[in-house]
């Protein structure tokens, strides 16, 4: 079994899904895009929110019984790992994918929240 592949294909399943989040949250900004402020808040906000629930899926990713995990089904059944190390392997790959998807996600939406802010002071001094 090669931990490179385990690896690979957690990061694939992980990175699958945070980018149709990311896609939700984009749509919704341009939504809002009439209202730069609001629009940034609101990415800041979903981002947020997607960082939170990836940090719980970090937690609790250990626990989570391996065959009910994205990332066994796309493991070809000659790469899998033998089922008794499969749960702390899996388990193992996951949290720490979760956790930088989760530190990517933190960090832009801080970006988008400090560019609000910045960009609310600017709106604010160019009315006064």
């Amino acid at each position: 079994m090669d931990r490179t592949r385990l690896y690979h294909m957690a990061n694939l399943a992980v990175a699958r899904a945070c980018g149709f989040a990311s896609l939700a949250i984009f749509c919704f900004m341009i939504g809002t895009a009439g209202y730069p402020v609001i629009s940034l808040k609101t990415g800041a906000v979903g981002m947020m929110l997607c960082a939170a629930v990836l940090l719980i899926k970090a937690e609790l990713s250990e626990r989570k019984p391996y065959k009910r995990t994205e990332l066994w089904l796309l493991l070809e059944p000659s790469e899998r790992p033998d089922t008794r190390f499969a749960q702390q392997l899996i388990g193992d790959a996951m949290r720490e994918v979760y956790l930088r998807f989760t530190r990517y996600f933190a960090l832009a939406g801080f970006g988008c929240f400090a560019v609000s802010v910045l960009l609310q002071l600017l709106i604010q001094l160019d009315v006064s």
